[in-house]
């Protein structure tokens, strides 16, 4: 039986050269044919046989060859798959991260190892089950529990973000990668930024006066910053519901993301705060007469130059939503600054509100 193009000669000097190198080029060589090539069933037959033998080489060059060129096959054949992610870091990791013959079964008794490299390699696999997650998060080292934070294809549960966020509290490494992971469920996101900010806060408490006010400011920055334009209305209420629960939906807050054009962040904040349904405040804003807004404002609580901010940012907001045109944040920003520099008030709040509109520090530049 032949195995397709692959000449006698070639099998040969992959299992029974006297050089290394020449044995680890023919398993190249005849991995790059067997991985996108349709099997008859004698030439799988043939092709796990030669990789049987081929795993069990002495040289190491041979079986990362093996590896390596079949890490992305459904040609490998799933008895040799497991011999390879059981065998040193340079000959596991590349099967570890890609290979579709290794299972979760496969990857949850790798743990056993405790080997750092591999439960890395594991945590970046693409589309991990939340099996496999809760495995990298109960046995996983630091490393690998901040690699799968950072793996927004790892299905995580609730329950075990609950667990992901406990372990941020004592690790800067994972509360960095948790911070930047899009589906973290909104009251734990904002239980990371609260984290996150005290330890800025804990950092400057020795400090002055002004050192407390940069922690505040730092706080304020992220809790604007973090929302998502992809965000579903309950996520983005959820989220807007946690910053309420703790005490953190706060005028900087509100002002900032109004002034960064975050509309929707800044409807159900005002929402939220007053106390009326999110379509009624998102009606107040487009309605081009201001004293609609300018109530909801002043029962919002939000000082005068928080007001006045998200009066002249709603003027702009409207202005770019009847013009039909599409426009970045950035430009919405650029857009901003120009209408803050020639408002009336500017005189007056000019600085608050440059500093509101400054994007400055996000969750992921704390």
């Amino acid at each position: 039986m032949a195995l397709g193009p692959i000449s006698k000669d070639l099998i040969e000097k992959a299992v029974a050269s006297p050089s290394d190198e020449t044995r680890a080029l023919a398993t190249q060589a005849i991995g790059r044919w067997v991985r996108n090539a349709t099997l008859s069933e004698g030439e799988a037959r043939l092709a796990r046989q030669i990789f049987d033998v081929l795993s069990r080489d002495v040289a190491e060059e041979v079986r990362r060859a093996l590896a390596v060129t079949l890490r992305l096959s459904k040609n490998l054949p799933k008895s040799v798959a497991n011999r390879l992610i059981n065998d040193v870091d340079s000959i596991a990791v590349p099967l570890l991260s890609t290979s579709p013959m290794v299972d979760d079964d496969d990857l949850i008794l790798v743990f056993q190892s405790r080997a750092a490299a591999k439960m890395q390699a594991i945590a970046g696999r693409q589309g991990l089950s939340e099996r496999v997650s809760r495995a990298v998060i109960n046995f996983g080292d630091r490393a690998a529990v901040a690699t799968l934070a950072a793996n927004d294809s790892a299905l995580i549960s609730e329950a075990d973000a609950g667990r992901l966020v406990e372990l941020a509290e004592q690790d800067d490494l994972i509360r960095q990668a948790a911070l930047r992971r899009q589906d973290m469920p909104q009251n734990l996101a904002a239980r990371l930024i609260d984290l996150q900010i005290a330890g800025v806060d804990n950092a400057l408490k020795p400090e002055t006066s002004d050192h407390a006010r940069i922690a505040s400011d730092t706080g304020e920055r992220a809790r604007a910053s973090w929302t998502a334009a992809d965000w579903s209305p309950d996520a983005l209420n959820a989220y807007v519901t946690a910053l309420f629960t703790t005490g953190n939906l706060n005028e900087a807050v509100i002002a900032r993301s109004a002034g960064q054009g975050d509309w929707r962040f800044a409807q159900l904040a005002l929402a939220r705060l007053v106390g009326i349904s999110a379509t009624k405040a998102g009606m107040i804003v487009l309605d081009s007469r201001p004293f609609a807004l300018s109530a909801l404002l002043q029962r919002s609580g939000l000082g005068q130059a928080a007001c006045e901010l998200v009066m002249a940012s709603a003027v702009a907001f409207r202005d770019i939503e009847r013009s039909g045109a599409s426009i970045s944040r950035a430009k919405f920003q650029r857009l901003m600054t120009e209408r803050v520099a020639t408002h009336p008030a500017a005189d007056i709040h000019g600085d608050v509100w440059m500093d509101w509109l400054d994007e400055g520090l996000g969750p992921r530049g704390i």
